[in-house]
């Protein structure tokens, strides 16, 4: 389910498609700010999209994020340059790709997971790739869309969760940002995944980690006890993280072929925020690479990295 299977919110006709799918983003211009809707890959999002509660626990961060985009719509879209927080996702956005950039080659097709507004697809249309971009929060994808039609590339959007992608032709790269943390059954999307990669393909993803995202600024009062315990976040109605120690990563990727782990502090919005202040990317690499050197500062990371293959 795709594009080719999207209705208006409003009612009227959706506009002409290009030849697809994948579709080329600058024949897309007449979908610039539509409101649209989809067959969901899992019916129950459908249900939390029109204000319904969580059936489970891990599907509160969907109920957190309907109310968010109702009322922190600046801070939801922050692919826009005017939102509060688009500059610090692009600095996260450039950690990440210090690394990840390498396997990222023009033209590829890329499997966005869980790319919510598109901070990931934006850069791969940049550069010529055709992307499929999943995510389980529909009004992240009509943000997603607008932000790209017009541009170069060629897109398609399904409304999924990890664990009920769509049948898709095979994809070079998976790119799943900050997703395992968030899903029911980590280990069944990342089956689903491998069997969407290519031989030879590569999958990018990343997890919040197991004990700095407590002295975050967005930590949640009141989850100390997820900081001693088992390290679930769990804030009915808002959000639910399972964090990661570098053994349970490593414990969840059996089978396949990992190349490298590698822990990134967020500098400016992870546990040393205030302290760091505000930086730019060339200033928040190179604090990245002091943080991670220093023994009390090291085991802190609010995320790890991984680089691995099927």
């Amino acid at each position: 389910m795709g594009l080719a299977d999207a209705s208006r919110v409003d009612g009227e006709p959706t506009p002409a498609l290009p030849a697809g799918p994948p579709y080329a983003c600058a024949d897309l211009v007449d979908w610039l700010g539509l409101a649209f809707a989809m067959p969901p890959g899992d019916p129950r999002l459908e249900d939390i999209f029109y204000g319904g509660p969580a059936p489970t626990p891990p599907l509160d961060n969907l109920v957190g994020a309907v109310r968010y985009w109702l009322e922190h719509p600046e801070w939801m879209d922050f692919m826009d340059p005017d939102s509060p927080n688009h500059h610090d996702k692009l600095v996260e956005r450039a950690i990440y790709l210090d690394r990840w950039e390498r396997h990222l080659s023009p033209g590829l097709r890329v499997l966005d997971l869980g790319g919510g507004v598109g901070r990931f697809t934006a850069w791969l249309l940049e550069r010529g790739c055709q992307v499929e971009l999943v995510d389980p929060d529909l009004r992240s994808l009509w943000r997603a869309l607008s932000a790209v039609v017009g541009g170069p590339g060629a897109v398609d959007l399904h409304w999924a969760t990890g664990e009920t992608l769509p049948d898709l032709a095979p994809v070079d790269v998976v790119i799943a940002c900050e997703v395992l943390c968030y899903v029911e059954d980590p280990a069944a999307v990342l089956d689903r995944v491998r069997r969407l990669l290519k031989p030879g393909g590569v999958l990018l993803l990343s997890v919040e980690a197991r004990w700095g995202w407590a002295m975050a600024q967005d930590a949640h009062e009141g989850t100390i006890d997820a900081f001693l315990g088992d390290g679930i976040v769990h804030e009915p109605g808002d959000r639910w993280v399972r964090t990661y120690t570098k053994e349970a990563l490593r414990e969840l990727l059996a089978g396949w072929k990992v190349e490298e782990i590698f822990p990134t502090h967020y500098a400016h919005s992870g546990p040393f925020e205030l302290s760091a202040g505000p930086m730019e990317v060339d200033d928040a690499l190179a604090l990245e690479a002091r943080l991670r050197a220093h023994p009390v500062s090291g085991p802190l990371n609010r995320a790890w990295a991984v680089i691995a293959r099927p």
